[in-house]
């Protein structure tokens, strides 16, 4: 046989038979496969070779394509030069190894695709992840491979012929291009509820200033028994703003997919709300949610994005007005039918139905498309249905439609559960109500920095903490709170907002600070999601020994902020009392 012209020794082939880094331009595979010792295989000298497979062999070599072959029943592996691109520093000494000496994190698949080509099937793996160390390091890498039977002079299988290519530029570009449109998305769904959510925050504006024109004409008249109740009526309407801004904030926000163990009557209790506002006054909006409903497992704000997806179709198709359903239950699921990736056991079916126009089967068949919709032109993308089902099959879960014309259409999301041992994942951010704190705070223990480009919410932090006994310094900006560090060494706490405008925001303050004095705590103060992630998960207070950092997010009230100063400044050793 002449598969290349290259003279080369086999102590040669055996120097570069294990893995190490290249030091010279790559040996051509035809010489390799030439000076190999063939007689050690079970494939014999390579004299003794049918013509048939040292023909094939030749082609393999000449093919720019990535292609290897395993021969006999053993697979022992013979590849070309575009293969061995893909091996990195597994080549050169695979060539020649029978498929079970295969590396430990590939062995399974080569055995597969070998057992199943032999058996005549043609095995097709498009995008298969694992991992691979092809740059001097370990790597995730897609790969897509075919493997056809190769067929011998006499008409049996001799062994398996497969073609790779490597998919991992585009595996990662379709990653990334579905993250922008499930952002897309998010921003139109939030676009769908302006509307009803911009009437509720003028009602809410006209209750928060309705009441503080009614308390100030209270005061004026001396009338100090009915203030309280308008006082308070203020508060109650400002903490439903404060409940609103937080839920959109959580739609809104680009985060990967987290899944954790949700509980699912108050997930019903919170997307009711929302989905409440949305739908309009015509539209009835019930929730079904028995009390012994399991909790579901599953990334909290991708299921509420595709519940409000869902519920925004339902209330499309009832322009006249109607009911709208949103239902939850336990579901035990068998055996999945061929073609579904969902295991078997238990879930949780929640469901978004309506009383709308239907469905037709055609209809029905395609709902699941990307970019199929029924609506007018310029008034739906198609997506929603599609990326709702993209999540659901994500998160090891199934969706189920029915419809008829005429009576509606239902849409389930059946969610796998959880192991028994995960915790469920907290409810969507909202500020929780403490009993007041202040008699807690010590009354003067520390002058106190607060850094925040907003005047009026600079000069009420003033006053929430001067009621305290607190000595206060104020500074608009960044550069102006450090020369105050420089100035006074009598500041002990530093209360900072993140979104500071200039060079320098929050946390490069707090760093710079932290330079001046290593042991200042820090109270950081923000609106919105990202820059709270980017301080800690919740309110919690991270650090030890006195350089602590705690995280506050607007808006917040007096007792919130006792509460964040108190752990702050005491640590978790003297919890405070909870109300």
């Amino acid at each position: 046989m002449t598969v290349g012209s290259i003279p080369l020794t086999l102590a040669r082939v055996s120097q570069v038979h294990a893995p190490q880094p290249d030091r010279a331009a790559p040996i051509p595979l035809r010489a390799l496969i030439e000076a190999f010792d063939w007689g050690a295989t079970p494939l014999g000298p390579i004299g003794s070779w049918p013509a048939i497979r040292r023909r094939r062999i030749e082609l393999i070599c000449a093919s720019q394509t990535a292609i290897a072959t395993m021969w006999g029943k053993e697979g022992v592996l013979i590849y070309n030069d575009a293969c061995a691109a893909l091996l990195g520093r597994w080549h050169p000494h695979s060539l020649g190894r029978m498929a079970r000496e295969a590396p430990g994190g590939v062995r399974r698949l080569i055995l597969d695709i070998l057992r199943r080509t032999l058996e005549g099937e043609c095995v097709i793996l498009p995008d298969h992840c694992l991992v691979a160390d092809r740059n001097g390091r370990p790597e995730r890498v897609w790969l897509g491979l075919s493997s056809v039977p190769i067929i011998d002079g006499a008409g049996r299988i001799d062994g398996a012929h497969v073609v790779l290519r490597d998919t991992t530029a585009e595996v990662r570009g379709r990653a990334a291009v579905e993250a922008e449109l499930r952002q897309a998305h998010k921003m139109d769904a939030i676009g769908q509820m302006t509307g009803g959510i911009s009437h509720d925050f003028n009602n809410i504006l006209t209750g928060i200033l309705g009441n503080l024109d009614m308390l100030a004409a209270r005061l004026e008249q001396g009338e100090m028994a009915v203030a309280r109740s308008y006082l308070e009526g203020a508060r109650s309407a400002a903490a439903r703003a404060a409940g609103l801004t937080q839920r959109l904030l959580a739609f809104a926000r680009r985060q990967t997919l987290a899944p954790a163990a949700i509980d699912i009557p108050a997930l019903i209790e919170d997307m009711h709300e929302l989905i409440d506002r949305m739908a309009g006054p015509a539209i009835a909006v019930r929730t079904i949610c028995p009390p012994d409903i399991r909790p579901g497992f599953c990334d909290r704000n991708q299921l509420e994005n595709a519940l409000l997806n869902l519920a925004i179709n339902a209330r499309d198709a009832m322009p006249e007005g109607g009911v709208l359903t949103l239902a939850a239950a336990n579901a035990m699921l068998g055996p999945p039918p061929r073609g579904q990736r969902r295991g078997e056991g238990a879930y949780v079916r929640i469901g978004i139905a309506d009383t709308g126009k239907g469905m037709t089967e055609a209809v029905m068949a395609q709902a699941f498309e990307p970019f199929f919709t029924t609506k007018p032109a310029g008034q739906g993308t198609g997506l929603g249905l599609s990326m709702v089902y993209g999540f659901v099959q994500q998160s090891g879960g199934h969706v189920e439609i029915a419809s008829r014309i005429g009576e509606g259409t239902t849409v389930d999301l059946f969610i796998p559960c959880p192991a028994a041992d995960m915790p469920a994942a907290p409810a969507t951010e909202t500020q929780a109500e403490v009993a007041p704190l202040a008699s807690r705070l010590p009354a003067g223990r520390d002058v106190v920095l607060i850094v925040d480009d907003e005047d009026a919410l600079r000069s009420l932090l003033a006053d929430m903490l001067g009621e305290q006994g607190f000595a206060v310094r104020q500074a608009a900006e960044a550069e102006s709170g450090l020369d105050w560090l420089r100035a006074d060494a009598t500041i002990g706490l530093l209360i900072a907002d993140i979104g500071l405008p200039g060079a320098m925001n929050g946390l490069a303050l707090a760093a710079s600070a932290r330079e001046m004095r290593p042991d200042l705590p820090v109270l950081f103060v923000t609106g919105l999601a990202e820059e709270a992630g980017e301080v800690a998960a919740g309110d919690s207070v991270t650090g030890d020994g006195a350089a602590r950092t705690a995280m506050l997010r607007k808006p917040f009230t007096f007792e919130c902020l006792c509460r964040q100063l108190f752990l702050l400044l005491h640590g978790d050793d003297d919890k405070p009392p909870i109300g």
